[in-house]
Formats: C-alpha cells, structure tokens, sequence
C-alpha cells in the first residue's frame, strides 16, 4: 500500500555521510558521468520510498524497525514513521550491516 502523499526524508548525519563518501568515490574511480547516474538512482529509491515506505524488507541482524531497500551496490537502511522516512545508513551490500546500524 503506497502513501497518498509521500514523506519528508530525513537522512540522519551518518546516510548523509555515506552518501557524500559514495558519490566521491564513484566521481574519483569511474568518472563525474557515472557519478551523476549513481546519484539519481539514489535519490530515485529514496522517492520511491518516501511514495511506498514498505518497499523495503526486514533483515533478521536488524532491529524490527528497520527496513532495508537495495539500490545498485548498496542498501538504504530505513525506519519509516508516522510523519516521516528516516533513512540511518547508506552501505555497500557487502558491509555487515549489524556492525553499522546504532
């Protein structure tokens, strides 16, 4: 069931992180082109979630609470709410993400 209306993201300081450490790394080893894709495929997750917050899947090492989108080679991990989507991490798919999830 998708939100009528869709909700404000809040990227908590350590997804904005990631976020800004992923485009520079892409930017630095493909090109600024690739970059660019990489950044609208992002973005483009992070509106599809805030239309369909359930979009995402539980993960057993998470809490209950947390939900998880993937998105080329990594995986927005989110809590939706009430009012919003907050969105905690950013990480590649290969991370642990039990190590990186307060």
């Amino acid at each position: 069931m998708s939100s009528l209306r869709p909700l404000p993201i809040k990227l908590s300081p350590r997804a904005r992180a990631d976020f800004i450490d992923i485009l520079r790394f892409t930017g630095e080893n493909w090109s600024h082109a690739q970059l660019v894709v990489y950044r609208d495929k992002i973005n483009d997750a992070l509106m599809a979630l805030s239309h369909n917050p359930q979009l995402g899947r539980c993960r057993d090492n998470l809490p209950p609470t947390h939900l998880v989108y993937p998105v080329g080679s990594h995986l927005i991990v989110y809590r939706p709410g009430k009012d919003s989507l907050g969105v905690v991490r950013i990480l590649h798919q290969r991370m642990i993400l039990s190590r990186h999830i307060p």
